[in-house]
Order: C-alpha cells, then structure tokens, then sequence
C-alpha cells in the first residue's frame, strides 16, 4: 500500500509540476521548455530543493535577493518551497524580466544564475550555465521527440 501511494504521489507531482511550466510559460510569454531545462539545470526537478550555500529555494531556485521583492505579491520563502507552480511562476517572471530587459537571448538565460556583470568570473560562470541549459533543452526536445 506504501509503495502504490508513493507512486501516486510521483506521478501527480510530475502532472502538476508539467502543468505549473505549461501555465507560467503561456502567462510570462516563456518556452515552457526553458522553464523545464532550468528547473532540471537548478534543482533537478526537486520541488524542495534548498541551496545551503545560497539558501536558494525549489525547482527553480529562487535566491534570497528575490524575497524582499517578492513579499509585495505575498509571496514569502514557505510558499516558494511548499508550491511548486508559486516556485515556477517566479522563475518565469525573473526570466521574462531579463528578456524585457536584455533581449531574447542565451546571455538572458545565463542571468537567470549568474547576473548580467561584466566581470570575467561573472561571464564565464553565465557561459557555463548557458551550457547546462542548452543541454537540459536538448534532451528535453530529443524525448519528445522534436
């Protein structure tokens, strides 16, 4: 009986966190896709995943610079962590702001981890997630078979 319920319990999440990509991606203008990579690249798609170092929250590990910004739409670290479509929604809305801000384009997608500073460390950390996204997208693009 365990085993059933932890099954149902798997496979549920996986439908609501597919429907959480889905619904942010339409409402933020976002590839749902995307979403998807980055969540695999951040958290592995752990819904309770918790950076130590950074203290950064969920599937798309949102960091603390975000919380204070985030309290004027009550949205507090508990519910970043307790409801993943909260957790997808701020994802999308960071990213859609990089888009706003600084073009369509993979730089945008490596802020989402590393920032838009100029600094060389800053850079080559951004290439690198950049890398890690595209990989994600791939693989996500090859299974369904696109």
């Amino acid at each position: 009986m365990k085993i059933i319920l932890l099954v149902l319990i798997t496979v549920f999440s996986c439908q609501v966190h597919a429907y959480c990509f889905e619904s942010a991606g339409e409402y933020y203008g976002v590839n749902p896709q995307l979403l998807k990579a980055i969540a695999i690249v951040e958290s592995d798609l752990d819904s309770s995943a918790i950076n130590k170092d950074e203290n950064s929250l969920g599937l798309m590990q949102i960091h603390p610079w975000w919380f204070s910004k985030l309290l004027k739409f009550e949205i507090t670290p508990d519910s970043l962590i307790s409801d993943p479509c909260v957790n997808v929604n701020v994802g999308a809305w960071i990213l859609a702001g990089n888009f706003n801000t600084h073009g369509k384009n993979w730089n945008s997608i490596g802020a989402y981890n590393a920032g838009f500073s100029k600094e060389k460390h800053v850079q080559n950390n951004r290439n690198i997630y950049i890398i890690k996204v595209k990989r994600a997208l791939s693989r996500l693009k090859s299974n369904d078979g696109n």
